[in-house]
């Protein structure tokens, strides 16, 4: 574990532990009592669509572990704790995670709400792993905060280099959620990927995540050539503004991030076909894992493909805290910490997956996808 990154964290917890005039302290356990793991995420709210495939996700995996006898001998227990869509409410479930003496937590899933759960769990020296939170400030925090995704530093240079390198594109437009942290640095990480290649982007427009009519927006676009136009939004926000700019005859390639998915034909109908985004999981990865969890997944919910990265995501967050606790060999959160930093070679359904001195996994590569008529198909994968 890198000892700058620990030891301004032990110091910040020691302020404020000292502030407070209380410590977290584990509940003494018995041989026989659960394991118990929070899974933070939105349940009421505008992202409760976004997040429920990971509350499957969790279980599963929590079920499949006590399956095979649990941790350590005792059952895994999941405590689901809804965030409410929004940072404070975020806050909020990161106090109840603390005050019900939790060994972990998985989530939240976007990075705003990761943001500000973070602190709390720092603080309290709890484990935390967030499945898709990709702005990098996450894992900035402290040393108790990891993700089990690629961040977005890496995934706006991927699609940058692919546009220029792969479309041909020279000249682009970025549009941007501005009020989620996760497509701002999205947005901001593709813009220099793209100059530095030898692109440019002529304008950059903004737009409310509450939005649902962007006539306004896309009529500026009528000034500009674009070539591509990268809008690095959510499934909902991204699939209107796309439908809408194909009824206004705008033409160019669309691109965007992992907040994408399948969920955007809801939302963009047909005009998403011919559209590429980034993204951390394919159901035709060539993982053992992967194609065991797709077995598990349709078996017990008649699922017959996953096309949601949030469940295989969650699937392996869990697994990587229940991996750690049996190296470990108990839920003190030191030692927890210690053995979630030496993971190596953990073959989870997304891959494999082995943490650097950041909380960042070294080797998750990206999997860049395109919408075609009836499923998104894989382009490529590309490797850090």
């Amino acid at each position: 574990m890198d000892s700058v990154r620990r030891g301004t964290a032990i110091l910040l917890v020691f302020l404020g532990l000292a502030a407070a005039g209380t410590a977290y302290q584990p509940a003494r356990s018995r041989a026989e009592d659960p394991v118990r793991l929070a899974l933070i995420l939105a349940q009421t709210g505008i992202a409760s669509e976004d997040n429920r495939p990971a509350v499957r996700a969790a279980r599963l995996a929590v079920d499949e572990t006590n399956r095979a006898g649990g941790v350590l001998g005792r059952p895994l227990e999941l405590l689901v704790i809804d965030n409410r869509s929004t940072p404070l409410g975020s806050k909020n479930a990161a106090v109840r995670a603390v005050e019900s003496r939790v060994a972990g937590v998985i989530g939240p899933l976007w990075s705003s709400h990761a943001l500000s759960t973070a602190p709390v769990l720092q603080e309290a020296r709890i484990p935390m792993i967030t499945p898709t939170a990709t702005k990098p400030e996450v894992t900035w925090i402290g040393d108790c905060v990891f993700r089990a995704c690629m961040s977005d530093a890496f995934q706006g240079r991927v699609m940058a280099r692919f546009a220029y390198e792969e479309l041909g594109a020279r000249a682009a437009v970025v549009l941007k959620n501005i009020n989620e942290a996760y497509s701002i640095t999205l947005a901001d990480m593709f813009r220099g990927a793209f100059e530095e290649a030898g692109g440019s982007v002529v304008w950059e427009g903004a737009y409310s995540g509450k939005a649902v009519n962007f006539e306004k927006l896309l009529k500026r676009l009528g000034c500009c050539e674009a070539d591509v136009i990268y809008v690095p939004g959510y499934a909902r926000d991204s699939g209107l503004l796309i439908q809408q700019a194909a009824k206004m005859g705008i033409d160019a390639t669309f691109l965007g991030g992992d907040g994408w998915g399948e969920k955007m034909r809801k939302y963009g109908g047909d005009a998403v076909v011919g559209a590429y985004y980034t993204t951390h999981y394919h159901p035709d990865l060539n993982f053992e894992n992967n194609r065991i969890l797709k077995r598990l997944y349709r078996e017990r919910f008649g699922v017959e493909r996953i096309t949601d990265m949030r469940i295989p995501l969650t699937y392996d967050a869990v697994l990587l805290f229940a991996d750690a606790v049996r190296r470990a060999g108990g839920t003190e959160s030191e030692g927890v910490l210690e053995a979630l930093y030496r993971t190596q070679g953990f073959r989870g359904a997304t891959g494999t997956i082995e943490f650097g001195e950041s909380g960042d996994p070294k080797s998750k590569e990206a999997s860049i996808l395109r919408f075609e008529e009836n499923r998104s198909v894989l382009v490529r994968s590309v490797a850090p």
